[in-house]
């Protein structure tokens, strides 16, 4: 008989992240384990409807209100990172000594941390808990065979593209040093070894479940023991309200969706182009704002609906192309119908999805800066070349039929029995 386990999710609202690590915990719920998730206030109603616990951060991570700017990386110079300043790793004493308490106070036997909170993993490691790290999107981490992610760089080839990937990934370790202190000095108060690296905890981790398919990656070589790829997890918004079609079922015209961030990038400019780019050509324009946009106004053309947000599995398989900030979700979601993509990548892992897109023969990368005219080109260039689409459909099967996130769950079931066993040997 299979044990019930009790499973602490670690997350914030991140925008992205949230559908794939509520849809991880809902196939565990689904499965007979009590799901807790230890996060902002802000997701409070989200976790409850969901049917997990909800568990609130007492200090830093305390929104109410889901559109706050937590990140703060909209403005910033190219040579700064406020994501691991304001969120991943700037706040790890509070961030450990909460998870340490969530995990005393509620019976633990897994768990689960959100990449964008990765030092909660030293709670689990102080508490002699199985600790798994979730990356809600593709490889980011460097190895012999690729560059560290974040620039939107593919494999450099010959000694030179080595070479550079060999130096990026020095000044990655660099830039992550830099917090080194503030880990091990928590480490310290745990009694835990100090790390030489910061990267060492993700590696450190007991597994690392990487949401994409690994076709469309390019994986660690050699691969860590710790990676599972489980294929992305496809769950919707939790926000996304019911879309209905506004145009006649005779109308024949290419639809066209415009999807951009979930949470505030400064993306009104680039969502207003898009939607005068739509508005000279001869198609039907579905522009979706999200809750970072949803209240802004726009300047819109007799063919382009403008929506708060539409579920993209109502919409994509009725749509013929997908303009988008290069979400991973939003892109998965796109090959999962066989929709070429159109990406503007603002950040984040924006760039290093749009770079996959392309490289796979998926779509055209853009500027976020890209004036009207060149949005109009680059959809003019994809509804007629028929190589896009073609591509895209390559992954549509592999994305309706993956059986990698089975896998895994029960992995993920394995690990946290094989704890609980040791456990009540030591005691």
């Amino acid at each position: 008989m299979k044990t019930s386990l009790n499973i602490l999710m670690v997350t914030i609202d991140g925008g992205g992240n949230v559908p794939p690590m509520f849809g991880l915990a809902k196939q565990l719920a689904k499965r007979g384990h009590t799901i807790r998730v230890l996060t902002e206030p802000c997701l409070e109603s989200a976790v409850r409807t969901s049917g997990f616990a909800f568990i609130g951060f007492q200090d830093h991570f305390t929104r109410t209100n889901r559109k706050e700017d937590i990140i703060k990386d909209w403005n910033t110079s190219p040579f700064t990172n406020p994501v691991f300043e304001n969120v991943i790793l700037g706040p790890a004493k509070t961030l450990v000594h909460q998870t340490v308490e969530a995990i005393r106070k509620y019976p633990t036997d897994l768990v689960l941390v959100d990449l964008l909170l990765v030092p909660a993993l030293i709670a689990a490691q102080a508490l002699q808990m199985p600790g798994v790290l979730v990356f809600h999107m593709p490889e980011y981490l460097p190895g012999t065979n690729r560059p560290p992610g974040g620039m939107g760089l593919l494999p450099g080839k010959g000694w030179i593209g080595r070479a550079r990937d060999r130096f990026l990934a020095t000044v990655f370790n660099r830039v992550l040093n830099k917090y080194r202190p503030l880990l091990n000095e928590v480490r310290a108060q745990y009694s835990l070894e100090k790390l030489e690296n910061v990267s060492d905890l993700m590696h450190q981790a007991d597994l690392r479940l990487i949401q994409t398919i690994r076709s469309f990656d390019i994986p660690l070589e050699p691969g860590p023991a710790n990676v599972r790829y489980t294929g992305p997890n496809l769950t919707e918004p939790d926000w996304a309200a019911p879309w209905s079609d506004p145009w006649p079922e005779n109308d024949s015209r290419p639809l066209l969706v415009s999807s951009f961030s979930t949470t505030f990038q400064n993306q009104h400019s680039v969502i207003q182009n898009v939607i005068h780019a739509l508005g000279e050509l001869d198609v039907r324009g579905l522009a979706t704002l999200g809750l970072a946009m949803e209240h802004e106004t726009f300047d819109v053309p007799d063919n382009v609906v403008v929506v708060g947000s539409a579920p993209h599995a109502q919409v994509f398989p009725v749509a013929d192309l997908v303009i988008t900030h290069a979400g991973h979700g939003t892109i998965m979601r796109a090959l999962a119908n066989g929709l070429p993509l159109i990406c503007l990548p603002m950040g984040r892992d924006q760039n290093d999805n749009a770079a996959l897109v392309v490289h796979h023969g998926c779509g055209i990368k853009l500027s976020p800066k890209a004036s009207r005219r060149q949005i109009r080109q680059a959809i003019d260039r994809i509804l007629t070349d028929e190589s896009f689409r073609q591509n895209a459909a390559r992954f549509q099967s592999e994305l309706y039929n993956q059986k990698d996130e089975e896998a895994s769950l029960i992995e993920l079931e394995k690990l946290a029995e094989s704890g609980l066993k040791k456990r009540s040997e030591i005691a």
